[in-house]
């Protein structure tokens, strides 16, 4: 059972896809329903926001990936 933002309950069998926008690229939870979903999980993940007056997304911090504790941008550039 999975509770939609506007309060609506659906069933949905729920899994793990990498999600890429633009440059960014994560892991997020899915659901699979009969209308694509893109939750603020996945948004936030990204570091990601949409912008209320635009309707478009804006970052919200700088992005690094991480995989078990280690930066992926110091891994890369030795800092």
């Amino acid at each position: 059972m999975i509770v939609l933002a506007d309060g609506r309950r659906i069933e949905a069998e729920v899994g793990v896809v990498m999600v890429e926008i633009g440059d960014r690229k994560a892991a997020s939870t899915v659901a699979d329903c009969d209308e694509p979903l893109l939750g603020v999980e996945s948004l936030e993940t990204l570091g990601l926001a949409v912008d209320p007056t635009t309707g478009s997304l804006k970052p919200t911090r700088s992005f690094t990936v991480r995989l078990g504790g280690v930066s992926m941008a110091s891994a890369t550039t030795g800092r």
